[in-house]
């Protein structure tokens, strides 16, 4: 730079390795090219412009006053081999320009064309993995008589490019509903793909298999069989719209939380290891009826992740759904995902599909887990609310239920893997008969005085009560008679 003075020569490197850093540090072109423009002026004087195009975005930067007795303008083309992204103008006063100056411009301009191409093939790649994601979900969801689906994604606002994170739910030859949410861990093309094999696999193993484990074992098995893998999550379920029963196995993935208005919202049980890590992803299957008027709500770790506190963000979660469910919305999984986020953004992507249940039951179903004693309490005490009881006998007949069914969880399954419960309540002329009932056997142990008090409750609080034991199976029949009618 030959015509450039000492101090000339510092202020262009200063201006070059500050536009470096301005390229470097921002995630986007609309920050870092006005301050560069401003920049120049700044330090060089005169009028600069710039005129990019890059993807479908054009725009015009300029900075600097126009000088009085103007020269020539030096223009620069931003050429890089993606293509040309614009040009980078400078008129300064006639006769001030020298070869240095020259140079200056034309290495900057390259210096400008080369972070435009990379941005451009940053959006190109986030264009198509878009594309291909939205592909890969569904384009709409099943119609079930008594229940209805929704679902969302959102991708991370702070990314540039797209996830693996999919919601999928289709209807099987025999009625069911298959469904699984999931997560491939990344961004980016490659994720996108791989979404897209683990959940074309769901959908190949669903059509055969009776267990939801069966279905994320074989696909742990599919996902083994690449070189290299990125961390898989998913949950995968039945839905029978018949009996509203929801049957699913987890892999490593955060579990589904099941809301009832007003009076329940806690998340299920949860499963094994994310897919791929082993020959066995060691996954059971459980097993929940989906009440009258319950939520069921699926999703990926975006939702929860947010403020890196996975624990608070669950809650938070659960209370969404929970507040979800006691409004009417007409896409819920829409405004989970508003009420969780509730304005900020997200720093991962998020998928939510959840399952609302508008019909009545014929019964419930349930596996022998903690989670289901304040969930049976929740459905008798709103069944109870629909006949003639007053509070001292509802809640009468909630603890004689409630010890039939904690007795049932504590005792038909030990040391085994948690079976089923089976709970049903009906109308009589006369009142109503709610039945618990397992299908374990249940072992001996040791009397103590605080044990055996649950069927002198039973009876303190019941009008009647039978138990039935068999070689598998042991139920409690519980009769509530209605309040006799005033002459």
């Amino acid at each position: 730079m030959s015509s450039l003075t000492s101090g000339q020569y510092e202020r262009v490197l200063d201006v070059l390795v500050q536009a470096a850093e301005a390229l470097a540090s921002s995630p986007t072109a609309d920050d870092s090219l006005p301050r560069i423009v401003k920049l120049c002026a700044e330090h060089m004087g005169g009028l600069w412009t710039l005129d990019v195009l890059i993807e479908a975005d054009s725009f015009c930067i300029e900075s600097g006053e126009p000088p009085t007795h103007p020269g020539p303008p030096m223009r620069e083309p931003l050429r890089a081999a993606r293509g040309d992204f614009g040009r980078l103008t400078w008129v300064r006063e006639a006769g001030a320009t020298g070869e240095g100056e020259r140079q200056m411009l034309r290495l900057l301009a390259l210096e400008l064309a080369a972070s435009l191409s990379g941005r451009a093939a940053m959006l190109r790649e986030r264009r198509i993995a878009d594309r291909l994601q939205r592909a890969l979900l569904p384009d709409h969801l099943p119609t079930v008589g008594g229940a209805a689906f929704s679902a969302a994604y959102r991708p991370a606002s702070d990314e540039a490019e797209v996830g693996g994170d999919w919601y999928d739910a289709f209807t099987l030859p025999d009625g069911r509903i298959a469904i699984s949410v999931g997560d491939v861990a990344g961004h980016g093309l490659g994720a996108a793909a791989i979404m897209g094999e683990v959940r074309q696999a769901m959908r190949t193993a669903a059509v055969g298999a009776t267990r939801p484990s069966e279905v994320l074992e074989h696909v742990n098995g599919a996902v083994r069989l690449r070189d290299s893998i990125a961390m898989v999550t998913a949950i995968f379920g039945f839905y029978d719209a018949a009996t509203s029963t929801f049957s699913y196995a987890v892999a490593g993935h955060p579990p589904p939380i099941l809301a009832i208005p007003g009076s329940f919202a806690r998340t299920l049980p949860l499963g094994g290891i994310p897919l791929g890590c082993s020959a066995s992803i060691g996954s059971p299957d459980w097993t929940f009826t989906i009440p009258e008027g319950a939520v069921l709500a699926l999703y990926t770790d975006g939702l929860i992740e947010n403020d890196r506190d996975l624990q608070k963000g669950e809650r938070a979660l659960v209370h969404a759904v929970r507040a979800v469910s006691e409004e009417l919305h007409e896409d819920l999984a829409a405004a989970i995902l508003s009420r969780t986020f509730d304005g900020a953004g997200n720093r991962d992507d998020a998928a939510v599909l959840t399952l609302n249940r508008s019909a009545t039951v014929p019964g419930y179903v349930f596996s022998a887990v903690s989670t289901v004693a304040p969930l049976a309490r929740a459905i008798l005490e709103r069944e109870l609310r629909r006949f003639p009881y007053d509070d001292e006998k509802r809640f009468g007949v909630l603890v004689a239920a409630g010890e039939a069914v904690a007795n049932a969880i504590e005792h038909a399954y030990r040391g085994e893997e948690p079976g089923l419960i089976r709970l049903s309540i009906e109308r009589e002329l006369h009142g109503l008969v709610v039945t618990v009932e397992d299908f374990g056997r249940w072992r001996s142990f040791v009397k103590r005085e605080e044990r055996g008090r649950g069927i002198e409750l039973m009876r303190a609080f019941s009008d009647g009560v039978q138990i039935k034991s068999r070689q598998d199976s042991t139920s409690v029949v519980l009769r509530v008679d209605l309040p006799a009618r005033p002459l």
